[in-house]
């Protein structure tokens, strides 16, 4: 109980000991506390649990924080978390098929070129991880080139891969090659298209001057970040250059380097199956590759209309086969079905009218003019004029069939499918007429354009229609 006094003509309230005796709580009304506690942390959320995962980081953050610091290290923390960041939210985006199945179109693509943007910012940081690692020199440490020790540090880089990145950090150490790095690193183009224009100018670089290196390597750096300008287009801008700029043969001390280390092994997997491993200097890699594309490598329907069921692969090694037996079973003997060839474009001098300067084939490889010259001698050689933008001229014939003049102009100007999205080699396709042959279109070169077997069927049966503008084929779909 409490009592009163007065003092100084007022009065007070003095507590008495017994008011600290508590008196007995109920376990109903305690069970009541704990309800309202536990609703309170329900609204404020787990972050503000004191004993929560997030509570203990955030503590641990603030002691950190309190602690001298160590910039090396907090670099090594900043890199190691991001990526660790990185791989959590690529975790979250690994749905399962059933929940996937769940995912609207829109947002399957949405979500597709998002990972897109992933691939290329991933892209970006091993680039700039390659790039310190060479500077140091961590590969020569252990004896191995930098292509091999990335390889062995990153299992899951293909070797096309691991070279893009050599490529990459070759070109940003020189003058021309710096802003094609800063593209790279700021995720406006992929590893794959900055490769493909660093080995462009690198092999340009001895015959072009200092000013002239920068001035051709931002031509194809604005084409390599142009999100508008396919794969494809780009190795054709690449290719220009090459077929343009590179009159000189390389080096005769490379040319005969690869030839001493041209060479077939043999090593027997069991199985009943036998591994050759083939190492082809450069300008012999143009008679395989008219080999893997020619027509014996072609998809072959069945009797009863069903597609061909062998892979590409099966393929290339069918195709190769049957050259081998050609060539045993009739040696001498000209040949008796479709052969493979090569198909190469160069300029020539409009005065003499002979070759002149590089050449490059049908899948993008360049050769110097005595390469070209060596494939001349043991193949046919088809005259194809060329306008101003590089597309063939119309050759004059009036016949419903393309013939083979115009189909390999065809192959000049198209390369491959001309269907969007489509890749599938020119010497696969069919020549199709833009407005169809029935309605009364010619069979000239701005009225044809290459489509493969299923494109050749889909445009007439969906009745596309394409634009044909120069060296370039429009399809309105």
């Amino acid at each position: 109980m409490s009592r009163t006094s007065t003092w100084g003509g007022g009065e007070d309230r003095v507590l008495d000991v017994a008011d600290l005796v508590l008196e007995p709580v109920t376990a109903a009304e305690a069970a009541d506390v704990e309800a309202v506690l536990e609703a309170q942390w329900a609204t404020l959320g787990p972050e503000h649990d004191p004993h929560s995962a997030e509570s203990w980081a955030r503590f641990e953050d603030m002691v950190a924080a309190l602690e001298p610091h160590d910039p090396d290290r907090l670099a090594a923390e900043e890199l190691a978390g991001g990526l660790a960041t990185a791989t959590r939210g690529l975790g979250r985006a690994g749905l399962g098929a059933d929940e996937l199945a769940r995912v609207l179109d829109a947002d399957v693509v949405e979500a597709l070129e998002a990972a897109g943007r992933a691939r290329v910012a991933l892209d970006a940081v091993a680039f700039r991880l390659a790039r310190e690692a060479a500077g140091r020199g961590l590969h020569t440490e252990v004896g191995l080139s930098l292509v091999d020790w990335l390889k062995v540090h990153c299992p899951w880089l293909s070797p096309a891969q691991a070279g893009h990145l050599l490529a990459m950090v070759r070109a940003a150490d020189t003058h021309w090659g710096a802003p094609l790095a800063e593209a790279l690193l700021e995720g406006r183009t992929g590893l794959h298209r900055a490769a493909r224009v660093a080995r462009t100018i690198t092999r340009l670089a001895s015959s072009l001057d200092v000013d002239q290196q920068e001035a051709y390597a931002a031509i194809a750096t604005d084409a390599a970040t142009n999100a508008q300008i396919s794969d494809a287009d780009l190795g054709k801008v690449c290719t220009k250059l090459l077929v343009d700029l590179l009159d000189d043969k390389p080096e005769d001390e490379s040319g005969q380097t690869a030839q001493q280390q041209r060479c077939i092994t043999r090593r027997p997997l069991g199985q009943g199956m036998v591994r050759y491993t083939v190492d082809v200097p450069e300008p012999d890699a143009a008679l395989f590759d008219g080999i893997h594309n020619g027509p014996l490598a072609r998809p072959v329907p069945a009797e009863d209309g069903s597609p061909d069921d062998r892979s590409a692969a099966n393929r290339r090694y069918d195709a190769h086969l049957a050259v081998l037996n050609r060539g045993l079973g009739n040696p001498g003997a000209p040949p008796s079905s479709a052969r493979a060839s090569v198909m190469l474009t160069l300029r020539a001098d409009p005065q003499t009218g002979c070759p002149t300067g590089a050449a490059f084939t049908a899948t993008g490889q360049v050769l110097d003019a005595a390469q070209a010259g060596r494939f001349a001698c043991i193949g046919d050689v088809t005259p194809i004029v060329l306008g101003e933008h590089g597309e063939p001229l119309d050759l004059g014939r009036t016949v419903r069939l393309a013939t083979p003049g115009q189909f390999k102009a065809l192959m000049v100007r198209d390369g491959s499918c001309t269907y969007p999205g489509c890749s599938v080699p020119g010497t696969w396709c069919d020549a199709h007429h833009v407005l169809w042959w029935s309605r009364h279109g010619g069979t000239d070169l701005l009225n044809l354009v290459l489509l493969c077997p299923r494109h050749h069927t889909l445009v007439h049966d969906k009745d596309l229609t394409a634009t044909v503008a120069g060296s370039v084929v429009v399809w309105h779909v």
